[in-house]
């Protein structure tokens, strides 16, 4: 009995061997991850002193802007925030380890800081790890690349457009703590070359970081950071597509005086210029923002440039009213006892009366001309000036 008791005991102390040699043979890698994240805690903050603040630099690299939808007044972009800090909890001596300088976790094992987006087009949104990784260092640097693909809120000054520029920004906040505990900073705000995608409506020409410190009692003080963008659109197919045709309807309505009274077609090219310049204020009004803060300049000089169609359109009546006036209205019945003579001088009556007609007609029609021209170059200039003015 007591061999059989040996035996067991000696099978035990070889089957302990036996482990302890397979869990050595895994590496120094191995037995660096089972040391740093044996006794972790990753909802503790990284800091053996528990009055010591962590302090976490916070960078931006934008890499495409897909969209600026300015009915919704939003941006989609991508891009990604590189968070760095110092883990004092995950240190170790590269020469104890292989030589092993640096490792790379899973970011739901680490402590993270608490950061959320606060102009999301959804409200409030954290950012939490998706399934990344962080490369931590033997004297405890941190970093974390996190991906950011957003839908966010941008107001949008329409006053200048097609040739506005715009300024977004994405907002940055911490969520649970303070600045005592944890220390936000802006780090580099940045376009990578290699990664950007270029949009076709829209260039980027600036960028810009800012940190505000929000105060909201005794025991909440936090930071927030700002990474701002300034948007520049691309003009041309604008150009193309509204604002010459604007101008060469423009053109066209003048053309109205220039067509004689007798054609019988001055009205009908007035109402059509006008139902032109209706469809255009209808297609820009569609890709402008439904607010009433902001209002494009363009807008408005196409509504005055409706409103000198509509005056051309009632100078024109005037000037057919005028030519076709009947001028036996103003001459007086014959008498019967001469009624030769009396027709004779009514008919003259009645050609000098459609002759004098004829040219007050042409007299108003030159009139309407200079004043539709004056009017509206006076108002391109004016319109042009100050979109370009910002």
């Amino acid at each position: 009995m007591l061999k059989m008791y040996l035996e067991f005991i000696l099978c035990l102390c070889l089957c302990d061997t036996f482990c302890l040699q397979s869990g050595s043979d895994q590496g120094p890698l191995y037995s660096l991850y089972n040391d740093l994240l044996e006794h972790y805690k990753p909802y503790i903050r990284p800091r053996k002193n528990p009055n010591e603040t962590v302090e976490v630099v916070v960078s931006y690299t934008m890499t495409s802007v897909e969209a600026l939808e300015e009915t919704t007044q939003t941006v989609d972009s991508s891009g990604f925030l590189t968070l760095q800090w110092t883990d004092e909890l995950m240190t170790w001596n590269s020469n104890e380890y292989g030589g092993v300088n640096y490792i790379n976790i899973h970011v739901e094992k680490l402590w993270i800081p608490d950061l959320s987006l606060t102009n999301g087009f959804g409200g409030l949104s954290l950012i939490l790890p998706i399934g990344e990784k962080a490369r931590v260092w033997s004297n405890g640097s941190v970093t974390w690349f996190r991906d950011m693909n957003k839908h966010t809120k941008c107001s949008l000054d329409m006053r200048h457009f097609p040739f506005d520029t715009q300024t977004c920004s994405i907002n940055l906040i911490q969520w649970v703590t303070d600045i005592r505990q944890v220390n936000m900073t802006a780090g580099l705000v940045e376009i990578e070359p290699s990664m950007f995608k270029r949009n076709g409506e829209w260039e980027i020409t600036g960028k810009s970081k800012d940190t505000f410190i929000h105060t909201y009692s005794e025991y909440m003080v936090q930071t927030e950071i700002v990474f701002t963008f300034v948007f520049k659109r691309k003009y041309l197919y604008y150009i193309i597509t509204n604002i010459l045709p604007v101008m060469l309807l423009s053109v066209l309505n003048l053309g109205v005086f220039l067509l004689p009274p007798e054609s019988g077609e001055k009205v009908s090219l007035c109402i059509s210029i006008v139902l032109s310049y209706a469809v255009f204020l209808s297609v820009i009004g569609g890709s402008l923002p439904e607010v009433s803060d902001t209002v494009s300049i363009f807008s408005i000089y196409l509504l005055a440039m409706m409103f000198v169609k509509v005056a051309t359109t009632l100078l024109t009546v005037l000037v057919l009213n005028t030519y076709h006036g009947d001028s036996e209205e103003q001459c007086s019945p014959p008498e019967p006892n001469n009624q030769y003579d009396d027709t004779l001088s009514n008919r003259l009556e009645r050609r000098i009366l459609k002759k004098g007609n004829k040219e007050l007609a042409k007299r108003l029609n030159k009139i309407g001309f200079v004043v539709i021209f004056s009017l509206t170059v006076s108002v391109s200039i004016v319109c042009f000036v100050l979109l370009f003015t910002q």
